[in-house]
């Protein structure tokens, strides 16, 4: 698999707006060079609606609505959306509801009994989820009805994680207009949306979870650091004795991945600043490209400042450690946020079952 920067990097990229498009152009080039079929169990909402027909007719995906068909026709014709090209599955279909548990239940690896299947299939949600289990589908599209917590739980009884996963994870890649750094605008944050405070085996499976989305969806070498308040010692407590000791967990893990800390965030994405700060040799300070926060809160914060303070883009959250892909919306998403999504979605689910 080629690069996605099609010209290496930040410094040759032409820009839109103030942002760099590289990235959002290849995504979108891969996503419709391998198209995949997406399920979206929640397309009443206008601007989902809108943003997952538009998928299907500019050829990011093969665009399939679970819903009721003239209910959706309704809602399609009350907000001007044409739903040319897009396939309606009726969500009340007890007949296909029925084949899907079937099918389910012939799995190997499957995790809940038939009678569970087939009620809670109630939910759009688990029977887009029952649907891409059985191969249907290739990625599960949710999220501005659905909470994180909701679609994490269904997901984990249908789909099941991935062999080796500590813990389900969310990472977000940030496109941040302005940012000089050598290691390019494209920084990956983990984990603002799952894991509240995670223990240092938690932040390791994390941080291994994220080096391998980073590097699938960006076609760049993962620097990853572990950020705290302290940087290599300068600060003592729980917090970074927990950090520490997951940064040594994900090393002996994967000696293959460039991760270190644990580091301040100006050490660890400030060139300058790292090379003060840490007076050792290190890979990953001040070049860092892929930051691992000490809990949800901190990431949380972080991401929505960027968001607020400066001119950027997100794309994600990217949910890692399932056996399949599923996509998180946010709530505060646009029309624009999710038609990105889809094609990030489109090219994490190219790399197989595991996200």
């Amino acid at each position: 698999m080629g690069p996605l920067l099609k010209r290496g990097g930040p410094d040759s990229s032409h820009s839109k707006e103030g942002i760099t498009v590289d990235f959002l152009e290849s995504i979108h080039e891969r996503a419709k060079a391998n198209k995949k079929r997406i399920i979206f169990p929640e397309c009443r909402n206008p601007m989902m609606l809108r943003a997952a027909t538009r998928a299907e007719q500019e050829g990011l995906a093969d665009v399939v609505i679970l819903d009721n068909r003239e209910e959706l026709e309704s809602i399609a014709a009350q907000n001007g959306i044409d739903l040319g090209g897009v396939e309606v599955v009726n969500a009340e279909d007890m007949e296909y509801r029925a084949d899907l548990a079937e099918r389910y239940a012939k799995l190997p690896g499957k995790i809940l009994g038939r009678k569970y299947v087939e009620k809670s299939m109630r939910s759009p949600v688990y029977m887009a989820l029952v649907m891409e289990a059985v191969g249907d589908g290739d990625v599960t599209f949710a999220g501005l009805e659905t909470t994180t917590y909701e679609l994490i739980m269904a997901a984990q009884g249908i789909i099941g994680f991935s062999k080796d996963v500590v813990c389900p994870s969310i990472m977000l890649i940030m496109e941040i207009e302005g940012f000089k750094g050598d290691q390019g605008n494209l920084i990956g944050m983990s984990d603002g949306g799952i894991n509240v405070l995670p223990t240092s085996g938690q932040l390791a499976g994390i941080a291994v979870s994220c080096c391998d989305s980073f590097k699938a969806l960006v076609g760049k070498e993962p620097r990853c650091a572990f950020l705290s308040y302290s940087t290599d010692g300068s600060g003592t407590g729980e917090g970074v004795d927990r950090v520490r000791e997951g940064v040594r967990i994900a090393r002996e893990n994967r000696p293959d991945l460039l991760i270190d800390g644990e580091f301040q965030a100006d050490a660890a994405v400030n060139a300058r600043i790292g090379a003060k700060k840490v007076k050792r040799e290190s890979d990953v300070a001040g070049h860092a490209n892929m930051l691992i926060f000490p809990d949800i809160a901190s990431c949380n914060i972080a991401s929505k400042l960027i968001q607020q303070f400066a001119p950027s883009r997100t794309y994600g959250p990217v949910i890692q450690g399932f056996n399949q892909p599923i996509v998180d919306c946010s709530r505060g998403d646009t029309e624009e946020t999710i038609y990105n999504n889809i094609a990030v979605s489109s090219v994490l689910a190219s790399f197989g079952k595991k996200a």
